[in-house]
């Protein structure tokens, strides 16, 4: 009788255990399935959209336009950082030769223009806009303006370093132009102001 019971109980745990774990692996499943479903829809929720961002560096001599320096980056709203890197390596003599005026060591300057860029949707259709900005430029000791000066020159007369660096958040619209920053040069007195345009490319 004992055996008969103890047959009957084995007989009927093998028939359950197999349907709780299969009804366990259809719960899995269906999170599973669940939490795909939830990540596909965040991601349609959060279409991309690149845009077009211009940015500008004009620099005047009183009212007389000395220069005038584009930059064209793209970017993807609410995605990742762009980046954007143009210069040169500009070699400055740091000591001369005994008894000479000739140049016995060099260092070389990284000078240029470096722009960062991100970009967000705004409920309302603009796009918020975070940009940092750096721009270094060589002047003579004379303080004599860098676009009138060879790469030759520039190492002659031991140049002055001028750096520009800036971190500008803007609310844009698609076609729009801000003028978003304006800086005096302390040595020519030369007004420098940056404008950003951003474009939605179609």
């Amino acid at each position: 009788m004992k055996k008969t019971w103890l047959a009957l109980m084995l007989s009927a745990l093998a028939g359950v255990v197999p349907s709780v774990m299969a009804q366990e692996k259809a719960k899995t499943d269906d999170g599973d399935k669940a939490k795909r479903e939830e990540v596909e829809k965040a991601t349609e929720r959060k279409e991309t959209t690149p845009l077009r961002v211009q940015v500008v560096f004009t620099e005047f001599d009183g009212e007389k336009k000395a220069s005038s320096l584009p930059y064209t980056f793209l970017v993807n709203a609410d995605r990742s950082t762009a980046y954007l890197r143009m210069g040169l390596r500009v070699p400055v003599a740091t000591g001369s030769r005994p008894g000479t005026d000739a140049p016995a060591q060099w260092q070389y300057v990284d000078m240029g223009t470096n722009l960062d860029g991100r970009a967000e949707k705004t409920a309302d259709g603009r796009f918020w806009l975070n940009l940092g900005v750096e721009r270094s430029s060589a002047y003579s000791a004379s303080g004599e303006k860098p676009a009138s000066i060879g790469a030759r020159e520039v190492t002659n007369t031991q140049p002055v370093i001028q750096s520009f660096r800036a971190q500008i958040f803007l609310v844009i619209r698609d076609g729009q132009t801000i003028q978003s920053t304006v800086a005096t040069d302390p040595v020519t007195g030369h007004v420098l102001k940056v404008d950003v345009t951003l474009n939605v490319l179609k």
